[in-house]
């Protein structure tokens, strides 16, 4: 039951380690995007494209690439931008493993992994 409760924990602090950089709440301000950069972008029919490196935008779209193949993906079709941030994954794992193993082995005052 210990390894579920973990397993649940660390799947939740993963998949939420991303940062939204354009969407409506900035009024889709492309400017933020730096080139060269990993994103993942989410149209609005729901398709997420992953691993997305910007390169460029022009006015009406966005050119950057998917698996070393070229892509230009329309504005008016995004619905949002996000990046991973890896150093709160990175944090939040950690402190995920200190609550889950360490912090009931303090409190009922008995070594971990006994």
């Amino acid at each position: 039951m210990k390894h579920l409760k973990l397993l649940a924990l660390l799947s939740i602090m993963l998949t939420s380690c991303v940062s939204t950089k354009v969407s409506s709440a900035n009024n889709y301000d492309y400017k933020v995007l730096k080139a060269k950069s990993n994103y993942i972008i989410e149209t609005n029919d729901g398709k997420k494209i992953q691993a997305f490196q910007f390169l460029q935008e022009n006015e009406t779209s966005l050119l950057g690439l998917q698996n070393e193949k070229e892509i230009e993906i329309e504005k008016n079709t995004i619905k949002k931008i996000s990046k991973i941030s890896a150093g709160k994954t990175v944090a939040l794992v950690v402190g995920g493993f200190a609550v889950a193993v360490i912090a009931p082995a303090y409190i009922n005052n008995k070594p971990v992994g006994l």
